[in-house]
């Protein structure tokens, strides 16, 4: 179980960003909201990570560690992800919505779903196309604890630096690729954001605040968040400035989704790792200073904090919400987004409370009776989980 020493209240708060940033990206306030998956994949490495190697430190065999971390991920990510899918399969036998959705279905239960992108007769559907980023996660928590568990720390170390250099170049080569068979500059951006490889250097970015012990050795994270910042906002505006896009600055920041021009497909997501590795290690740094407990203090507000906490069932729940319930009522318009965001953020709260309280929390206490020892401290990621 976790214990409030392992406990950091922040990172609720940074869940809690990402998921609002996923959300106004989908009711098409910011342009840079996609930004908030990225944050996910970074905490995820850093949780996922920091409990693995508590883990490979301990006597026990190895498929007893692998047992005990599948089973405790499958009970904080199952239940809900494949009651929803369920339901819809209910709904689509009777009223053929969501279309396609069984041709889709074995893609989603199987966790290849985000595969399925390159694929020509692709088709989106808010009730399920952001599960994409769930799959991602998923393929990832079923080879790593292989990684960590057999590589020593020193060969984990060299793996750290093979696969940040490895990961902008894959997308450089994927990207020509596809521009190679024919796809459009919009595709070639998608297809590259839905593939699990072009993200494996955002879970090792993550994974090298425990891996290197930096919460410990960086005596002043608050200058390395300084530089992340600038990194992030300077190339944003640089990139602009270059593309002298429609959209304003502070709607796109620079990210906006879908271009291609300036090779934002290799940089977009290795200038927002860093970023978010930054954040994280001012968060969990053993070294307090203003500007840390300063950002710790926004990230720890009540309401960032219970919207961290539930963040997962948002993530699931809050595209279907907004289009079939919010948007019923109410379609949205340049008008009437914005205010209708405030109203659409509490809705899909209290959806996703009642899901963690009456879905998640009854498979959630059930990880001690399944696995055996102590527990490592306990890891949430969305994707939002908590």
């Amino acid at each position: 179980m976790q214990t409030q020493t392992n406990y950091i209240k922040s990172l609720d708060g940074v869940r809690a960003i990402a998921i609002l940033l996923v959300m106004a990206f989908h009711f098409g306030i910011i342009r840079f909201g996609w930004m908030g998956v990225q944050l996910f994949f970074v905490l995820s490495g850093f949780l996922i990570s920091s409990i693995l190697l508590k883990e490979k430190d301990r006597p026990s065999p190895l498929t007893q560690r692998l047992k005990k971390f599948w089973i405790r991920r499958s009970l904080r990510i199952f239940p809900l992800y494949y009651i929803y899918l369920t339901v819809f399969v209910v709904i689509c036998l009777f009223t053929a919505f969501p279309p396609g959705y069984f041709r889709d279905l074995p893609y989603l239960y199987s966790y290849t779903f985000n595969l399925t992108r390159i694929a020509n007769s692709w088709h989106e559907s808010p009730v399920y196309t952001h599960f994409w980023s769930l799959c991602v996660e998923e393929q990832f928590y079923l080879f790593f604890p292989f990684i960590v568990f057999l590589l020593s720390r020193r060969n984990l170390r060299g793996l750290l630096v093979i696969v940040l250099i490895a990961g902008p170049l894959f997308r450089w080569a994927f990207g020509n690729y596809l521009v190679h068979i024919g796809k459009a500059p919009f595709e070639v951006f998608d297809v590259i954001y839905w593939f699990p490889l072009s993200h494996l250097d955002a879970f090792f970015t993550g994974t090298a605040i425990p891996l290197l012990g930096l919460k410990d050795r960086i005596k002043k994270p608050q200058w390395l968040f300084v530089l992340g910042c600038l990194l992030a906002v300077g190339a944003g505006i640089i990139n602009y400035l270059y593309e002298s896009h429609g959209h304003s600055l502070p709607t796109s920041m620079g990210y906006n989704f879908g271009d291609v021009n300036s090779y934002q497909h290799i940089w977009y997501y290795t200038v927002l790792n860093l970023f978010t590795a930054s954040l994280l290690l001012l968060l969990v740094s053993s070294y307090n200073s203003v500007p840390g407990n300063f950002v710790k203090g926004i990230l720890e507000n009540n309401v960032l904090v219970a919207i961290g906490k539930v963040s997962y069932g948002m993530y699931i729940l809050h595209w279907v919400i907004q289009t079939q319930l919010v948007e019923r009522w109410i379609p949205v318009s340049e008008s009437n987004k914005y205010w209708l965001f405030l109203v659409d953020v509490p809705v899909v709260y209290v959806f996703a409370l009642l899901s963690f309280h009456f879905i998640e929390q009854r498979f959630t206490q059930l990880k001690d009776k399944f696995t055996t020892g102590n527990t490592p401290v306990k890891a949430t990621t969305l994707s939002t989980k908590n």
